[in-house]
């Protein structure tokens, strides 16, 4: 797919960003506080929008060349770190950070480790954040978005002078710990800013939650009782292991392989993610109580549940992903009185067996990197079930001949095929409208 200049240049700043962020949110779980990763004083780190361009640039050229894909990857990736950090020893005399990137040359085993760790970071991102930020690019107005990008790349040329010419008036060996020091000066008025508004929100949502540099001596505790973050990992363990369930029964049952993914990327089935999610949050009071209470309440709560999901996906989309009429006792062919069993049966065994142990392991993990795998694991499913959605939309379009009449569904069609379709839900019907 061919990009336009301004596309080009709205990735960089957009994935330079998120590069910022991640580096910000690495140090944060290795030293528990705000750590400015930027040359400069924008939230930017230009090395991963450089490389995030070459790579959407370069790897739809090889299509279906999976080995020469994977070259790409490494060797784009790999370019971009040691990039960043000659540019660094260019413009300063010496490094201004050690890390991970420069170990690629100077360390082969921990250097190759880096790289494959950020080569998949880096398909992670082409799979699930590029397809969003396009459909986003596309949303907004060509006069808007030209005036925005025109305006973040003065306000980068300017920033990037104001930073030479402090690094350039200073003597180059004498000078280079005084220039350090004032670079580090003027990007902590930024992050200090920053840093404070997001632990004054922490803070008045979590009061026991202590300064970043003091958490260890708060008695803090990650994700402590029923909470939004616990409900969250309960999620996501939950479709992880669920989706595994399914398909291992389909083979055992069936004696083929097939996906059991309500997403496009990834094993995960959103139906038993989010059905664990509320079977927790309304059968937490019936834990304590006796076993037939909390076996009642799942048997109901599942059966409602499972209906429910059956027409979600009917009326938005209209499509099914089962159907229960030939079996006896089902209602509407949604749900049937054998599967509310079922249901009855794994919320008792979920409240009784497994959320207590998952619960105190959740408890476990340290608090900065917690809150950081939380959010960040949010925001990659939010995008994997959007991506998903307008996938499904379109396929169900072009079954029913309607063309592609914009840019977006032109990219949806040409990104996600009915080949792609088929296979990740090959249970899928589509309900007549007549």
């Amino acid at each position: 797919m061919e990009y336009s200049m301004y596309e080009l240049l709205f990735f960089l700043f957009c994935y330079s960003f998120l590069g910022w962020c991640m580096e910000v949110a690495y140090m944060a779980v290795r030293t528990g506080r705000f750590c400015n990763r930027g040359v400069f004083n924008l939230p930017l780190c230009l090395s991963y929008g450089i490389t995030m361009d070459l790579l959407i640039v370069v790897i739809p050229t090889l299509e279906g060349a999976y080995v020469f894909q994977f070259v790409a990857f490494v060797v784009i990736v790999s370019a971009g770190a040691q990039l960043a950090d000659e540019v660094s020893v260019r413009m300063t005399g010496r490094r201004m950070w050690e890390n991970e990137a420069h170990s690629i040359y100077s360390g082969r085993k921990l250097g190759i480790v880096y790289t494959l760790t950020m080569s998949a970071a880096a398909l992670v991102v082409l799979l699930l954040i590029h397809p969003v930020l396009y459909l986003g690019y596309q949303m907004l107005p060509a006069l808007l978005r030209k005036l925005f990008l025109l305006v973040l790349l003065g306000l980068l040329l300017a920033d990037g002078i104001v930073t030479l010419y402090t690094i350039r008036r200073r003597p180059l060996l004498a000078g280079m710990q005084a220039v350090s020091e004032e670079l580090q000066e003027r990007k902590v008025n930024f992050g200090d800013w920053l840093s404070a508004r997001i632990w004054r929100r922490l803070t008045k949502a979590y009061p026991n939650l202590a300064p970043a540099d003091r958490e260890e001596d708060s008695g803090y505790v990650f994700a402590k009782g029923l909470c939004l973050d616990k409900i969250i990992w309960v999620f996501f363990i939950s479709a992880l292991g669920g989706d595994l369930i399914e398909t291992v029964y389909v083979k055992l049952t069936a004696d083929i392989w097939m996906s059991r993914s309500s997403v496009l990327y990834g094993t995960f089935s959103i139906v038993w993610g989010v059905g664990a999610a509320l079977l927790t949050v309304l059968l937490h009071g019936l834990s304590r109580k006796e076993d037939r209470y909390v076996f009642l309440g799942g048997f109901f709560l599942g059966g409602t549940y499972e209906y429910l999901c059956s027409v979600f996906t009917e009326v938005f989309f209209g499509t099914t992903f089962w159907d229960y009429s030939d079996m006896p006792f089902n209602i509407g062919g949604r749900t049937n009185l054998l599967f509310c069993l079922f249901w009855g049966i794994l919320a008792l065994v979920w409240v009784k067996l497994c959320y207590p142990p998952l619960a105190r392991w959740i408890e476990k993990i340290p608090p900065v990197t917690g809150k950081i795998l939380t959010w960040v694991c949010v925001a990659l499913m939010a995008c994997d079930i959007l991506i998903s959605a307008l996938a499904m939309i379109r396929y169900v379009e072009r079954a029913e001949g309607l063309p592609a009449d914009n840019k977006v569904e032109e990219f949806v069609d040409q990104q996600y095929p009915d080949e792609l379709i088929e296979w990740t839900w090959p249970n899928l019907e589509i309900q007549s409208s007549k």
